[in-house]
């Protein structure tokens, strides 16, 4: 019988060991090899404006071309590589032919080096020394453009190595969300939203041990500054959410170190919740009533942002479909991604959020879901004006309020938000088996990623 319990005492010390000292090994394997196949596989410029991304990268290490010699549109999209991939030239086309050095000025729609401190030119420092170190190996756009992927998805993926090693709680959130085809095709790719996802992790990671440990550190207050001035130089507007955790988070630990010394104890229940409750509300229809007097325009803007959410006014492979591009298509307009990879993800996420449980305050929890709602309705807000192109005459989805421009991957970093959230131990729903929901997502990275590539192909060829 004891032989039997030390056993099992060490499988489950086996078990533990592998989600607290191998995961960020499992993830750096997996996502290396996923990111070769997505670099050297998927189509140049499958990312959305991707044209706009690689004339950036080129621009900054001083090689700026033309990809009109190439056929290559100013737009975004994939519609000349689909008739040279047809002729079966593609490779010939893009691998082959070299590039046509051009004045940066007289570049399209980006004929300029970003200015330094700024998203654009550090979310493309890496991809443009890839680009560079692409264009001395051959100097054609496919080329520099597989190169350019390569070096962006292999030092990402060490990076959130890095990150998934250091973090105390949430590995598999990190582990999964990563390896999802939104994020492991944004890291092979050449697009600034890969920074702005690693500055994401960032945030998770400082704030997770904070509310692990509960200990505020010098090392820890710098992290957050270095973090914070990182955000506010390179991460896209609503990353920049995201700090809204920083000052949540350590006013929380305060109060409570606060709370305990003095053993002062609050408590909102009954009576003087309920009054607490009507006070607030109270406050807000006012607020909501001065704004909608000082602006009655926003009334239809908020119209058309719960009509957005109550009928589905872009049912088509578009790049508006949030519930493809959130977890499982980069470009759902070229992916052809089922939907059952994006569901299937969707059961991961979840359940990877479940598996780590440790005593968070309420407040954090709560204010983290205020923060993950407050991107959602700013995003769709950012692009309540914004049109992809002229209506002749405007269709019935347009007229009847759809908004149109805000894609998935918009909202993907704030699922570590709602991981947060479902961390606090007085959430009872609890996921015992995180080997199971390690094992499940690494199968359902390489599956997915798999058909991430096959069915955009597939789609080139015969859609």
């Amino acid at each position: 019988m004891r032989r039997i319990m030390k056993k099992r005492i060490n499988k489950k010390i086996d078990k533990k060991e592998i989600l607290e000292n191998k995961i960020h090994k499992i993830y750096f394997v997996l996502a290396v090899v996923i990111g070769i196949i997505l670099s050297v596989g998927m189509p140049l410029f499958s990312e959305p404006d991707g044209q706009w991304h690689y004339s950036v990268s080129t621009n900054m290490v001083h090689l700026s071309n033309d990809l009109s010699a190439y056929g290559e549109p100013v737009g975004t999209g994939l519609n000349v590589q689909k008739s040279a991939y047809q002729r079966g030239n593609h490779f010939e086309q893009y691998f082959e032919n070299k590039i046509v050095k051009m004045p940066i000025q007289n570049i399209p729609r980006t004929n300029s080096i970003p200015p330094v401190l700024s998203s654009n030119f550090l979310g493309h420092l890496i991809p443009a020394i890839g680009v560079w170190i692409g264009y001395h190996i051959y100097p054609s756009a496919g080329v520099m453009i597989v190169v350019g992927r390569l070096f962006s998805s292999i030092i990402s993926s060490f990076i959130i190595c890095l990150i998934i090693k250091k973090i105390q709680k949430g590995k598999l959130v990190v582990f999964a969300l990563s390896l999802t085809p939104v994020i492991a095709g944004t890291l092979a790719s050449l697009t600034y939203d890969t920074f702005s996802y690693l500055l994401a992790l960032l945030v998770f990671l400082i704030t997770t041990n904070l509310l692990v440990t509960k200990q505020i550190t010098w090392k820890r207050i710098a992290s957050i500054g270095i973090v914070s001035v990182l955000i506010v130089l390179g991460a896209k507007t609503n990353v920049k959410l995201l700090l809204l955790l920083f000052p949540l988070v350590l006013f929380i630990l305060v109060f409570e170190k606060f709370k305990d010394k003095r053993k002062i104890h609050f408590e909102f229940r009954g009576r003087k919740l309920w009054i607490f409750s009507m006070v607030i509300l109270g406050f807000i229809i006012i607020a909501m009533g001065i704004i909608f007097t000082i602006k009655p325009s926003l009334i239809f803007s908020i119209y058309r942002i719960i009509i957005n959410f109550s009928v589905n006014l872009s049912p088509s492979l578009s790049m508006n479909n949030i519930f493809l591009g959130l977890l499982a298509s980069p470009y759902p307009s070229y992916n052809y991604m089922p939907y059952w990879v994006a569901g299937a993800w969707y059961v991961i996420i979840l359940l990877s959020m479940l598996v780590d449980k440790y005593p968070i305050s309420k407040w954090v929890g709560l204010g983290a879901i205020a923060i993950f709602f407050i991107n959602f309705l700013g995003v769709y807000h950012g692009f309540l004006t914004f049109q992809g192109g002229g209506y002749a005459p405007a269709p019935r989805s347009v007229i009847m309020g759809s908004i149109y421009g805000q894609q998935g991957r918009y909202f993907t970093p704030f699922l570590l938000v709602l991981a947060l959230a479902l961390a606090s131990s007085k959430i009872r729903l609890q996921v015992v088996s995180g080997q199971a929901v390690l094992w499940l997502s690494a199968m359902l990275a390489i599956v997915s990623n798999i058909i991430l590539l096959f069915a955009t192909l597939f789609g080139i060829y015969y859609l």
